[in-house]
């Protein structure tokens, strides 16, 4: 198994579990989506793939001598030669293979942090919004109890303004957070997702809805 495919199995491995979040079974998904889908996190890969294709290599170094002449004579004598192979090695490649490394795991690592700090947000957001949805229901219910205590003459009908009113204001509160959380679905969904952004948004609506 490559060192690219353990990276991107731990940054898939289940975290805890997000507090408010029905649906964070969803979660390893999103973050395997991210993990293969994000451009930055799919740029460092590609030059951590690249710099774990560059060869160590060894050069052989010769020396050689040869004679003209004896030492005695001064005649011409027999050519000798002296052949000396070293190799070398260049500790620039395996430096460049853990820079590589480093940049992969920590970029990884920064994102998933950053993901889950972003879908703890967008958990808290959703809670807020069905907690809204909880107060608009009960205000709906308090205002046709209301009309019907007026329609029996048990309460006069001023009373309903001020239900009325309530609802109202309970209809708006969840409408403008609603709108929030679906903003920032999808705001994350493209930041994170690429060009799987929208499958992203759909795993992030099945978490938070």
């Amino acid at each position: 198994m490559s060192r690219r495919i353990c990276g991107l199995l731990l940054f898939a491995l289940p975290v805890l579990a997000l507090a408010e979040c029905p649906g964070n079974g969803r979660l390893e998904e999103a973050l395997t989506v991210v993990s293969l889908a994000n451009p930055v996190l799919r740029a460092v890969n590609r030059a951590h793939t690249e710099a774990q294709r560059q060869r160590d290599w060894k050069a052989v170094l010769n020396l050689g001598y040869d004679t003209n002449t004896t030492f005695e004579t001064g005649d011409a004598g027999a050519r000798a030669a002296l052949r000396v192979e070293i190799p070398l090695w260049d500790r620039r490649t395996d430096l460049a293979k853990a820079e590589a490394e480093a940049a992969l795991v920590s970029q990884q690592d920064s994102t998933r942090t950053a993901l889950l700090n972003d879908i703890q947000s967008l958990c808290e957001l959703s809670s807020q919004v069905s907690a809204l949805n909880t107060l608009r229901a009960f205000t709906r219910d308090r205002l046709e109890y209301r009309q019907e205590r007026v329609n029996q003459g048990l309460e006069s009908a001023e009373s309903l303004w001020r239900e009325a009113e309530s609802m109202q204001r309970a209809q708006h509160d969840w409408q403008r957070e609603s709108g929030k959380l679906q903003a920032l679905r999808l705001t994350l969904a493209r930041r994170y997702g690429g060009s799987e952004w929208q499958r992203l948004q759909a795993l992030l609506i099945a978490m938070t809805n």
